[in-house]
């Protein structure tokens, strides 16, 4: 498999997994939500811990198959004669990062079930999964972050070398920018809108894949 239809493939199945795994079945087969709290979150956990480790490990691969195929794509918009090449490679360069971030934050709720499990003191074990899960939103928030930078670089350098299509590259740069000011407004409403460009972005990605696979 060359590298178009490696990218191709990991942009279509990898934000779908994503958003399937980590998204749509966790609210509605564990119920994980923030009405009752930090500590109602790791008690929905604990009470599915079998679904949290299947919904978390399938994932987080998902999250990284994404970010990889992405890399993918910018290097296929590199080259000297190529304009927005440089902010191609900038985007890249993010996404490596982002998937460096995703192979950790993606695994935080694994990590949660594994404190609940191990031995010693309830109490300090169910503590110790609060810091846990704040840590893992503290990545998580540096790399949506990040992501709708990279995501504005790449529509960017896509729209500058009319690859793809022309509205899949300016919804990139458009809800891009959204996720970098949703990122940082400490609003409730903030996290809801944002679940739901999460939701678009994941659609458009997969798009992008197949227009991928379909360049010649």
């Amino acid at each position: 498999m060359n590298s178009k239809n490696l990218s191709g493939w990991f942009l279509v199945l990898g934000p779908l997994t994503a958003f399937i795994f980590s998204g749509l079945l966790p609210s509605f087969l564990i119920e994980t939500g923030t009405d009752g709290g930090m500590r109602a979150w790791i008690s929905d956990i604990e009470d599915k811990e079998a679904l949290t480790t299947i919904f978390t490990v399938i994932s987080s691969i998902g999250w990284v198959s994404a970010f990889i195929g992405t890399v993918l794509l910018c290097d296929s918009m590199q080259g000297a004669n190529k304009p927005g090449s440089v902010l191609a490679r900038m985007g890249g360069i993010i996404m490596i990062g982002l998937a460096a971030l995703a192979m950790v934050g993606s695994m935080v709720d694994l990590a949660t079930v594994e404190m609940l499990q191990s031995d010693g003191d309830i109490a300090q074990n169910t503590s110790d999964a609060v810091t846990i899960q704040i840590v893992g939103r503290t990545i998580w928030q540096g790399l949506f972050f990040f992501w709708g930078i990279a995501f504005v670089l790449i529509g960017l350098a896509l729209v500058l070398q009319k690859r793809l299509h022309l509205i899949v590259n300016w919804v990139f740069v458009v809800f891009g920018t959204l996720f970098v000011i949703l990122s940082v407004i400490p609003l409730d409403l903030a996290q809801a809108v944002g679940f739901l460009i999460f939701g678009i972005m994941s659609l458009n990605t997969v798009i992008a894949g197949v227009l991928r696979l379909r360049e010649t």
